[in-house]
């Protein structure tokens, strides 16, 4: 374990990545740090192992952090921030999304391992006060009702809108933190944002929570995503639907283009919702595959092609193929 100063704070954790001029520590509570220059050169070799905070430590510190305004509520898996009084319709919904998704992943036979920490949730009373919160933690981010934060490994949302919109947004955020808190994927490896943001497209329906899962597949249906990819590509779906996931697959440039990022989610929810519905072996190894890649390593277009198309067993052509025939069904 090492001993690191985070402003005026003195905090502990263990080196995941430790360069000359950068290491990266994950603290006790599960939050993710990067300390460079002055920082870098300070920290503090303990002589003690590394131990993950107790939840009674991490759900003291959250007191402090909020304040008296706020509650600290624990579940089986979360400790959730809220305002006061708000009773147990936040930490019941993040329990059912997080249910819903294990039991999902391990039907298709993606391997799950718990976590070391319990996952924090974060509900902020409005819009505005939400958007105080991410900027306090340094987070760019607009015309959202939540977010998952990969560094803090938090769930940050508001108990100020539609409750519809909210309650999509947060099954989609919640997906991601369930994801990487159990290994579907990793904090430190880079990942294509097709597969994070296809399971996260995955998950925004209510029935995916519903505590059956859909009876139908029709009621699991990303309704949002189909209505777009009907929009850019026609009901036929045209060969620039081919195009488009093997450019999805080969960067993420897609969703960094604010032209075609809600193209982009919406082929990674087919591509992702397919596999899933109809080749389980095929999702559950691009999840594995992934997963297992070195630490913070690059992944360059030629490398995400190759490994896409061993994973599936066919070639990106073929594949879009079988999506679309998948899609018309629905």
């Amino acid at each position: 374990m090492v001993e690191f100063q985070e402003g005026q704070q003195t905090r502990r954790g263990i080196p995941i990545m430790d360069f000359s001029h950068e290491m990266v520590v994950l603290g006790r509570d599960g939050q993710l740090h990067t300390l460079r220059g002055n920082a870098r050169e300070r920290v503090r070799t303990l002589p003690t192992p590394y131990e993950p905070a107790t939840i009674l430590e991490m759900r003291s510190n959250l007191q402090k952090e909020f304040g008296r305004d706020f509650e600290v509520l624990s579940t089986q898996h979360f400790l959730v921030v809220q305002p006061r009084g708000r009773g147990k319709r936040w930490p019941e919904m993040f329990e059912q999304s997080h249910r819903a998704f294990v039991n999902y992943m391990s039907r298709r036979g993606v391997k799950i391992r718990r976590g070391r920490f319990p996952m924090v949730a974060v509900v902020m009373p409005d819009e505005s006060a939400m958007y105080s919160e991410l900027k306090r933690m340094e987070v760019n981010a607009k015309r959202v009702a939540g977010i998952y934060a990969l560094e803090s490994n938090r769930v940050i949302t508001h108990d100020g809108g539609h409750l519809r919109y909210i309650g999509a947004t947060l099954r989609h955020e919640a997906a991601h933190q369930s994801a990487y808190n159990y290994n579907v994927h990793s904090r430190v490896v880079v990942t294509p944002r097709w597969v994070t943001e296809g399971i996260g497209q995955m998950f925004e329906p209510e029935a995916m929570v519903s505590g059956q899962s859909g009876l139908k597949i029709r009621e699991r249906v990303n309704l949002d995503s189909l209505t777009v990819i009907r929009r850019e590509f026609g009901s036929d779906l045209s060969s620039d639907f081919s195009d488009a996931i093997r450019d999805l697959i080969g960067s993420d440039q897609m969703f960094v283009n604010s032209k075609t990022t809600s193209k982009a989610y919406a082929v990674a929810w087919s591509m992702m919702f397919y596999m899933a519905e109809r080749e389980p072996q095929a999702f559950s190894k691009v999840l594995a595959g992934t997963n297992r890649r070195g630490t913070y390593q690059p992944y360059d277009r030629f490398a995400r092609l190759s490994d896409f198309e061993r994973w599936v067993g066919t070639d990106i052509d073929q594949f879009a193929s079988k999506v679309g025939w998948f899609l018309k069904s629905l």
